[in-house]
């Protein structure tokens, strides 16, 4: 609950905008394994999704980005989860159902969240290859899906 309301704070104080560096992290993966680095991605284009398994939209936000991810991987686009459960258990059994092949990792103090303002659960952002935020979307609609396309093959066909 405490961190239901620090994130309601987040909501009010307005999140990362576009044209805003991405801010660097290294966080555990939620499954075991080497840490994960958003640096090591730069040179892709990366969506940023911050979810939480508690999250009704997020639930119906992961299929969509693996879909986006299957669609998208082989031309340089990686989706990168943060998991925000304060309970990382929490987060793996929801993976367990839903399965992923894109990394997540994990964030329950959630500090990575406050780098990032969240402004809502979920919230993805679109990272171009230089590390710039150049879209946010909080919130996830299916009727968004083709605005987030076109969004990622304008910036998969930029020059890196």
């Amino acid at each position: 609950m405490r961190r239901f309301f620090a994130l309601m704070l987040l909501v009010m104080t307005g999140g990362l905008r576009a044209g805003e560096p991405a801010p660097t992290f290294t966080l555990p993966a939620l499954e075991g394994g080497a840490p994960i680095v958003l640096d090591a991605l730069r040179g892709k284009v990366v969506l940023l999704d911050f979810w939480a398994s508690w999250c009704g939209p997020c639930r119906e936000a992961m299929p969509a980005y693996q879909a986006l991810h299957d669609d998208y991987a082989a031309r340089g686009f990686s989706v990168l989860a943060v998991n925000l459960d304060e309970d990382p258990a929490d987060g793996r059994a929801f993976l367990a159902r839903v399965a992923v092949t894109y990394p997540v990792a994990s964030d329950p103090q959630g500090q990575v969240a406050e780098q990032y303002r969240l402004a809502g659960m979920p919230t993805a952002l679109l990272i171009d290859r230089r590390g710039e935020v150049r879209r946010r979307w909080v919130g996830f609609q299916d009727e968004e899906l083709p605005q987030l396309r076109q969004a990622i093959e304008a910036l998969l066909a930029e020059a890196p």
